[in-house]
């Protein structure tokens, strides 16, 4: 980051500061050997490099990554799914006011599930089987979503289990 201003002529030696790690630099159209300079990326520069960028979203008509010389229909790139993270909002109202360089290094909220995730035992899933879904909701207070992922063998929290278990044995639902 550096102060705008419209005069070019100060452009050449202005002071920067890279928001990431604090270090100091003077701006420069060129770099110098000991790497102590910071290079602007025009609208110009960015055009220029736009021919040879690599298209990290898509596959070369053999299935190959794509490089600068790739031709031809590009393929669809398989995406696998990796540890699924909850996140908060993406994005801060305060990007709307501008200005703010704390917006440049924001980190979405990761949430973490809470509590031990456990499958259900198939004494509990055969216990359940002789109800009906709709009669589970109303007696348990879980949602028909929560059971059906019950019933398929997903992992649930253990306290959510424990609250069907203990609904069944304590109401009379089983007997």
């Amino acid at each position: 980051m550096t102060p705008f201003t419209k005069k070019r002529e100060q452009w050449i030696n202005a002071r920067c500061v890279n928001v990431f790690d604090g270090k100091k630099y003077c701006l420069a159209d060129a770099q110098t050997s000991k790497l102590n300079r910071a290079i602007p990326q025009t609208f110009g520069y960015v055009l220029r490099l736009y021919p040879s960028h690599l298209e990290s979203k898509s596959l070369a008509p053999d299935g190959t990554r794509c490089t600068a010389k790739t031709r031809g229909l590009l393929q669809r790139t398989s995406v696998i799914a990796g540890t699924i993270h909850y996140v908060g909002k993406e994005t801060d109202r305060r990007w709307d006011e501008g200005e703010d360089l704390s917006l440049l290094t924001f980190t979405p909220n990761e949430f973490q599930p809470t509590g031990k995730m456990v499958v259900a035992d198939e004494e509990l899933l055969s216990e359940m089987a002789k109800h009906s879904l709709r009669e589970l909701v109303r007696r348990t207070g879980l949602s028909h979503h929560t059971l059906a992922a019950i019933k398929a063998g997903k992992a649930i929290r253990q306290k959510t289990l424990a609250i069907l278990g203990r609904t069944l044995r304590a109401s009379n639902i089983g007997g």
